[in-house]
């Protein structure tokens, strides 16, 4: 896990603590982040003004508040500000996608990110949800999104939380030259 994830998760699980497993609270601080992010990157430009060193933390806090104060719960607001003074607004995306993830667990939802070279379909994709359902052994609600990418040439990769299992051409192909060499 690089850095910059690990520096997210810990904001994404401070936030979860303050809800004090409200899962309602929870999914309203989600939202809120996720439409945060939706608006910045809706305007050009608006990631360079959070990063500019030329722009004092004064007055990115003032220009957050304008928009957002009255609109967003208090503690996403302060999530904002400590973000701004930490230098770390750049993260908002990533703290969203690990908030993202501790909501689903809160939810018992386990997502399933299956990438194949082509689209699958509906039928193929519920087989693989049950199977996954087999494999992890666990009682919880799987979420299956497909995504296309097509360098794996054949086969699929299935991601679950941190795990990939990688059955894919590309990976027995990558697997076969690290043995070889």
């Amino acid at each position: 896990m690089k850095q910059s994830q690990k520096i997210a998760k810990n904001y994404a699980q401070a936030l979860i603590e303050l809800t004090k497993n409200d899962l309602l609270l929870q999914e309203i601080f989600l939202n809120e982040i996720k439409t945060i992010n939706e608006s910045l990157n809706a305007v050009d430009n608006s990631w360079g003004f959070f990063n500019s060193p030329g722009i004092s933390k004064d007055e990115k806090k003032e220009f957050v508040k304008k928009i957002f104060s009255g609109k967003l719960n208090k503690k996403v607001l302060n999530l904002l500000f400590l973000l701004i003074d930490n230098k770390r607004f750049g993260i908002l995306s990533e703290i969203q996608n690990q908030l993202n993830k501790l909501v689903n667990k809160s939810r018992g939802t386990v997502i399933a990110e299956v990438y194949s070279a082509v689209d699958i379909d509906t039928n193929t994709l519920e087989k693989l949800k049950q199977s996954i359902k087999n494999t992890i052994g666990r009682d919880e609600k799987i979420e299956v999104e497909s995504k296309i990418e097509r360098s794996l040439i054949g086969g699929i990769k299935v991601k679950i939380n941190d795990l990939v299992y990688d059955g894919s051409i590309k990976g027995r192909l990558e697997s076969l030259k690290q043995k070889l060499c």
